[in-house]
Parts: C-alpha cells; structure tokens; sequence
C-alpha cells in the first residue's frame, strides 16, 4: 500500500523542483514544460508564488506531484499543479488537492482558485469532483501581419498620442478600473511586477501594457479604460491604436483573457486559439 506524504516546496532545490515538474508536465496538452532554474524563478516571482507554502507531494517517499500556490488577502491560487507520469492514475491529485484546501483553512483562507485548460477533460473533472466550479471561459486569440490581405483597422483622425509611461501608473489604473474577479495574471497586482523589456503606454485617458515591442510577436498583457468609457468601442478602438503604432508585428493574447472580452481582439482581425482555459473556484 502507497504511503502519501507532504512536503513544503522550499525545502526543494529550484532544480530538484524543475525536475518534479518537468517530469509531471511531459506530453501535457498544452506542451512539453521544460523549466530551468532561471526560468522557474522567473514564473515564481510574478507568479507571487510562496514556496513556503506550496507542496510537493511524496509517494513512499520520493516526489509524486507539485502544487504552487500565490495568495492574496483570503484567496490561495493554485497557480500550477501536476503529477509525476508514472505516479499518475493512483489518487495522488485528488489526495493533493485536498491537501491544499485542509492547509488553507488552517490558514485562515476563505477561497482557492485555478485556471485548467479546457481540452485536459482529466483535469477539469478532477477539479469538479474535489468541489471546484467553472467561473468563466479564458479565451487566447492571434494576429499573424502576413495573413491580412488588407488593413485591419480603419485609420481615424484625432487618434490620441502614445506616450509610454511607468508601468506601475498603468497597473494603478487597471486595478482600480478592473472587473472583479479577473484571472490574476491580467489583474492591476500581476501588471505592477511587469518591467523591461515590456512596456505600459498611456493613450488618451486609457493605458496598455504590452510584451517587448521590438519583438516579431507583442503580447497585449493588459488594458485598462475608465468606466464611464467602457461598452463604447474604447477598448476596440485602443487595440487599433497601438497596433497601427506597431505596423508589422505580430500580436498574442495570452489564454488568460475572459470571454466576454473576445470581440476587443475579433474585432481588430485577431482569431481564436485553439486551446482555452476555465477560470475555476472553490469556496471553503
């Protein structure tokens, strides 16, 4: 009979820790994870990831799983967790996640949640069955410049300036202009820990913050119109702008962004990825 231990994350090398996860995330939906030291410091850092409290989970004794946990105020994300291949199929996930939600209440947390990518039905019906619900639907949508065979946009006149600005003036005013309940990578708290090469710029009385824009693709990773402006085509009209400053370029939006918002990007000649994620919550 297995023997389920748990472990604090941090008491892991970064590299034993690449290994865990390396090895729990090969033939994923979503790709290969091939982690480095670097880059794990890299996700944990803007991730807000506590190694202190994540876990790795020990199946007689050697690594089994790994759950990487962010907190803020009274909600815990899980904000990546796998199993091992070959410690797969034995009730480790399901034992992990209920790991997680013990150490939460002692904890005082009042709320967990995730994003699972929807095409991984395994991992959505394991949420569902440890209590989790579906919130939203998170959609990825693609710009490819060579495939326009016309502009995408009609250029206007009187399009405000482009200015850049800090990017923590951007992330002030998207936490406070946000929807409630946001996936966190997208919120005003995970744009405040964005920097070079990434920008933020301020056009008019609305703000975007996008990935490295000498790259061949930019990623848009966040935006931000005032309330009063919003459900009027600002935000269309936004994406426009900022692509027609960046002529030739390839653009992404990372699948983290709600569905609702889907016509901003359809609207500008984007097209839909074909992976998405639920935005998933558990209530303690």
């Amino acid at each position: 009979m297995m023997t389920l231990t748990v472990q604090p994350a941090v008491e892991f090398s970064l590299p034993t820790l690449c290994d865990i996860i390396n090895r729990a995330f090969k033939g994923y939906v979503g790709g290969d994870f091939t982690f480095t030291p670097s880059g794990l410091a890299h996700f944990v850092t803007l991730g807000g990831v506590n190694l202190t409290r994540s876990l790795i989970a020990l199946q007689d004794g050697e690594p089994a799983g790994i759950a990487m946990l962010a907190r803020r105020g009274w909600t815990v994300r899980v904000a990546m967790m796998g199993v091992i291949t070959e410690n797969q199929n034995q009730g480790v996930g399901r034992w992990l996640l209920a790991q997680i939600a013990d150490a939460a209440k002692t904890n005082g947390d009042r709320t967990l949640v995730l994003e699972v990518i929807e095409q991984n039905p395994r991992a959505v019906h394991l949420y569902e069955a440890c209590g989790y619900r579906i919130v939203r639907r998170l959609m990825g949508y693609d710009y490819k410049a060579n495939e326009q065979s016309e502009p995408h946009i009609q250029n206007t006149t009187n399009n405000p300036a482009i200015e850049p600005v800090d990017m923590i003036e951007a992330a002030r005013h998207i936490a406070f202009w946000e929807a409630e309940n946001l996936p966190w990578q997208c919120s005003g708290f995970a744009v405040s820990k964005f920097g070079a090469p990434g920008v933020a710029y301020r056009m008019g009385d609305c703000y975007a913050v996008c990935s490295n824009p000498d790259a061949e693709t930019i990623a848009i990773q966040g935006l931000a119109v005032p309330p009063e402006q919003q459900r009027k085509g600002v935000a269309t009209r936004l994406v426009a702008d900022l692509m027609a400053a960046h002529p030739g370029k390839n653009w992404r939006v990372s699948i983290i962004c709600p569905e609702e918002y889907g016509p901003i990007f359809l609207r500008n000649g984007f097209t839909i990825n074909t992976l998405n994620q639920f935005q998933m919550e558990l209530q303690l």
